[in-house]
């Protein structure tokens, strides 16, 4: 079954993942190598098989417009 996930941390040889309201922990040997916090990933069969680039952008830019209002700031948009 394929989910997604968004990367909560690193702890030692461990990736988060924040998969719907758990934490689920992955090795990080078998985990991409560009792997970082805030991306989303694609888990299939109980490891992470995949970053989601596009939605892993979205996210990004929502943030990024969240932060800019927060700070008074026009988006570039």
């Amino acid at each position: 079954m394929k989910q997604t996930g968004i990367v909560d941390r690193f702890e030692g040889d461990q990736v988060v993942v924040e998969i719907g309201n758990q934490l689920v922990n992955f090795p990080r040997a078998d985990a991409p190598a560009m792997l970082a916090e805030g991306m989303v990933v694609v888990v299939r069969d109980g490891r992470i098989t995949d970053i989601d680039q596009i939605e892993t952008q979205r996210i990004e830019d929502d943030m990024r417009r969240r932060f800019e209002r927060i700070l008074g700031k026009q988006s570039d948009e």
